[in-house]
Formats: C-alpha cells, sequence, structure tokens
C-alpha cells in the first residue's frame, strides 16, 4: 500500500498540480482555511452547549427561567446554523476541485500505471486516494482543536504551578486599551464600538457603511468573507454590478480609515472573491480576549483552582462594557452574537458569585449576584444565589425581599412566576422561621 501511494504521488499528483490553475489553487485554499477556522473551538463548544431533547421538554414548563434557557439555545441554534452552511459550502467547493484533480489523474492513470511497474494494482491504487479526502479534512478539525487544547493546557498548568493561594493584583489580569500598545489595531467592540489604529483613536466615520463591513469582518476574523456576503448584507435589494461598485467604494474608504505604517501591507486582502482582515497584522480584539478569559476560567475551576478561576472571571467582566456593538442601530445580523455574548457574561458573573459564596466572602458574592441582576433582572439563578447569601446571614428579611424582586421582575418583564427550584428554594429557606 506504501508503494502505490508513492507511485501516486510522484507520478499522478505532479502533472495535477501543473496543469490546475491559479486560480482553482487560490480557490481551494480559500475553502480549506475557512473550513479550519469553522471547524475551531468555537464551533465545537456551541455543539456541547446545545441542549439534547430531554432538557427541552424539562424546559417547556412556563417560568422565566425556562424562557431564557429557550431564548439562548434558539439563538445558539441560529449561529450553530449559520456555521454549518458555511462550512457546507467549503465541503463543495473543496470536493469540486478535489474531483477534477481525480478526473485528471485517471485520464493520465493508465500511461502512469505502465511506467512506474504499477500495473497488477489498479484497482486499489486510486482507492486510497478518495479515502484519503474524508480522512484529510478529519485531521484538519483535529490538530486545530488539538493545537488550542495543547495552549490551553499549559496555561492550566502554568496557573496551576504558581499554587492554590496566588492570586495577581486584579489591575495586572484585565488589559485595557493601553496595555495593547504593541498592536497594530485595536477594537473594543463589547459596548459602542472604538478603533485604535497605530495608537491613532478613530473618532468618527466618514462612511457607516464602512463600519458596518468592518464589524462583519471582526467577527469573522479569520474565515474569508465572500463578496456576495457583503454585498448581500448592506445592498440587498441593488443590482449585481450597482451592489459591486457600493462594496469597492466602501471598502475604500475603510481601507483608509486602517491605514497605518503597515510597510506596504493592506490591512484588507483581498483573495478570490473573498475579504479577511490581514493576519500579518496584530489585533487586539477584547471580544476574543473576553472569550479566551471565559474559557480559560471555566477550566481552571474544573481543574480546582477557585482564586485563579476568579481572576479569568473578572477579567471577563471588566472587557464586558456592554452589548456587541452597542452603539449601532442600523443592523441586526449580529444579534444573535450579542445575545450570546451576554448569556457568557452572566454565566461569568454567575461563576463569580458562586465561588465566592463557597469561599464563605459574602460581600463580593452578593456584588456579582448584583451585578448580574443589573444585566438581566430576570435571572432566577441569581437571585436564588442572593437568597442563599442573606440565609447564611440569617437576614431572613432579605431572603424574602429577593423573592419578591424576583416574583415582580418576573411578572413585570416576561408574565410568568417564579421556577419550581425557585420556590422550593425560598420555602426551604424560610421554613424554619414560622
Amino acid at each position: 500500500m506504501a508503494g502505490q501511494r508513492y507511485g501516486l504521488r510522484d507520478y499522478g499528483y505532479k502533472r495535477v498540480s501543473d496543469s490546475r490553475s491559479d486560480a482553482d489553487r487560490e480557490r481551494l485554499n480559500a475553502a480549506v482555511t475557512e473550513l479550519q477556522s469553522l471547524l475551531g473551538g468555537d464551533f465545537r463548544l456551541t455543539l456541547k452547549r446545545l441542549p439534547d431533547i430531554s432538557e427541552i421538554h424539562d424546559a417547556s414548563c412556563v417560568s422565566g427561567e425556562n424562557v431564557r434557557a429557550l431564548l439562548l439555545w434558539s439563538a445558539q441554534c441560529v449561529r450553530l446554523a449559520a456555521e454549518l452552511e458555511a462550512a457546507a459550502r467549503c465541503c463543495r467547493t473543496i470536493d469540486q476541485q478535489l474531483r477534477h484533480q481525480i478526473e485528471d489523474i485517471l485520464d493520465d492513470l493508465p500511461g502512469q500505471l505502465e511506467t512506474s511497474g504499477l500495473g497488477d494494482h489498479n484497482g486499489p491504487l486510486v482507492k486510497p486516494r478518495r479515502k484519503g479526502l474524508a480522512g484529510w479534512l478529519k485531521l484538519k478539525s483535529q490538530r486545530a482543536g488539538a493545537a488550542q487544547e495543547t495552549r490551553d493546557s499549559q496555561r492550566v498548568v502554568s496557573v496551576a504551578e504558581a499554587g492554590p493561594g496566588h492570586r495577581e493584583p486584579l489591575s495586572a489580569q484585565s488589559p485595557r486599551l493601553t496595555d495593547a500598545p504593541e498592536a497594530d489595531a485595536t477594537v473594543l467592540t463589547l459596548g459602542p464600538l472604538e478603533l485604535h489604529v497605530a495608537g491613532r483613536r478613530v473618532a468618527r466615520w466618514n462612511n457607516l457603511k464602512a463600519r458596518a463591513l468592518f464589524q462583519y469582518l471582526l467577527i469573522h476574523r479569520g474565515r474569508p468573507v465572500r463578496r456576495d456576503a457583503l454585498m448581500n448584507l448592506e445592498w440587498p435589494d441593488h443590482t449585481t454590478s450597482s451592489a459591486r461598485n457600493n462594496l469597492n467604494v466602501t471598502l475604500h474608504s475603510l481601507r483608509n480609515t486602517l491605514g497605518g505604517p503597515w510597510n506596504g501591507l493592506q490591512p484588507i486582502l483581498y483573495r478570490d472573491g473573498c475579504y479577511v482582515l490581514n493576519p500579518d497584522l496584530t489585533w487586539w480584539i477584547d471580544r476574543e480576549e473576553f472569550l479566551s478569559a471565559l474559557r480559560l476560567a471555566q477550566m481552571i475551576r474544573l481543574a480546582g483552582d477557585p482564586r485563579q478561576a476568579v481572576s479569568n472571571y473578572e477579567k471577563a467582566v471588566q472587557l464586558y462594557r456592554g452589548p456587541l456593538f452597542e452603539d449601532d442601530v442600523s443592523s441586526d445580523w449580529y444579534l444573535a452574537e450579542q445575545r450570546h455574548l451576554n448569556e457568557l457574561y452572566l454565566e461569568a458573573l454567575e461563576g463569580l458569585s458562586e465561588i465566592y459564596f463557597d469561599l464563605g466572602e459574602m460581600t463580593e458574592a452578593q456584588s456579582f449576584g448584583r451585578l448580574a441582576l443589573t444585566s438581566d433582572p430576570c435571572c432566577e439563578s441569581a437571585h436564588r444565589l442572593l437568597m442563599r447569601c442573606y440565609a447564611s446571614e440569617h437576614r431572613q428579611e432579605l431572603v424574602t425581599r429577593q423573592y419578591r424582586l424576583c416574583v415582580d421582575a418576573l411578572r413585570d418583564e416576561l408574565g410568568v412566576s417564579p421556577g419550581e427550584e425557585t420556590l422550593r428554594l425560598f420555602r426551604d429557606l424560610t421554613s424554619f422561621s414560622r
């Protein structure tokens, strides 16, 4: 079998490579790159967070917490559908290009068999190539996941070695805009959009369409975005020619906004009908830092180091200035991602509150619990945690008040009553005082 693969590679592939056009090669490379990015850590994390059928059935009863859970699952499904559609498009492109290669190989195969001395193996010769396609795609995904897991594991080990009682100052843990002077472009997306290019703040956008395209490229950073996707995003009712002209004008304005001392590097690259933020420039984006800090916090918490988990949770909380693109009132394509990030922010606040509660530090636990309710007054888990905090301090009147606040918020915001878990906790915490 090894001899067969060697013969196919040496006698067949070179001819195919020489015969393919540059456009075909670029199309294949772009599709593989985008697919590899799609199958990265965020995609796998979204899959893990999807509920199974029993969880959906369990959330069918009327309560504010169940409504919130169903809304979150709905947003995750919408996001996953978009990712799957993009992955399917990449796979179709890869399949098309590989079929062209196979056809070229098969056209030239009889002559190659005679010159290579592999004529006795005419059956299995092409089979490893077909089998290799599925294995190759799987390997690309595994390598992307393994690389991220290795980096995260190394960071967990380094944190664990510092000792369970070690905790760096919060100011050292929370990167601010001034903490990334080495970045070519620093972008704050959580809250109002803020952009610094080579240390210079972009005070205003001369072209709002340019801002909208930039936001789209930011969320899809590392994944090539097709030209027609950008055209449909901003000019869905225009003719193809008109939309393309508008896109070219808008991209020219965006490139001027992102212009800097890049030694000839373009901030936005165009390859085979796709646009992407230039990976050779250094981009510091708060959304990416937020997701990284939250992922690390969750891993460290599972590893049994609550103090270091607190540091990373607090880093994520400080990075979250507000909803994604909070000052953009003209677009809605990012709303599912905005809702997803807000849920992750609530998870960080609840995680901090829970850890501090377990550590017996009630002031901090209550502070982060209230902050969660400021973001979402209907968050029943935060209400329950505050009720437990007050009960541990024997402040029964505050337990009752918190429960009433929960009832009022759910009624006013969603028109529902607290869930069974909240009601049962309230009864348990107040039963001995009756």
